[in-house]
């Protein structure tokens, strides 16, 4: 969503004219831009460095690519899983009808 510089109204991202006052809105190469400078911003603030934590996803992307072809993944029996959260679900409606 892109708000218009000059009402401060929310419009769509693809919207060339404001709805409200008839502004032209920034175009969409701006707003990506404005928006990974505020990514940018909220990180430093939060005391955290951007380009650390793109490092740490590119080191895990890398461990994830590394083990990939290891067939160490756990298979997940959908039925199992399936019948303890209708079991969950079921316990969950009786507590509540106690109240």
């Amino acid at each position: 969503m892109v708000y218009c510089p000059s009402c401060s109204e929310q419009q769509d991202d693809e919207t060339r004219f404001c709805r409200f006052c008839g502004d032209p809105l920034p175009g969409a190469e701006i707003m990506a831009k404005l928006r990974q400078e505020a990514l940018a911003l909220a990180s430093v603030r939060a005391g955290h460095n951007l380009s650390a934590a793109q490092s740490e996803s590119d080191k895990t992307i890398q461990l994830v690519e590394r083990n990939a072809s290891i067939n160490t993944h756990k298979t997940v029996n959908n039925g199992d899983h399936k019948q303890s959260t209708q079991q969950a679900t079921n316990n969950l409606k009786n507590l509540m009808q106690d109240f």
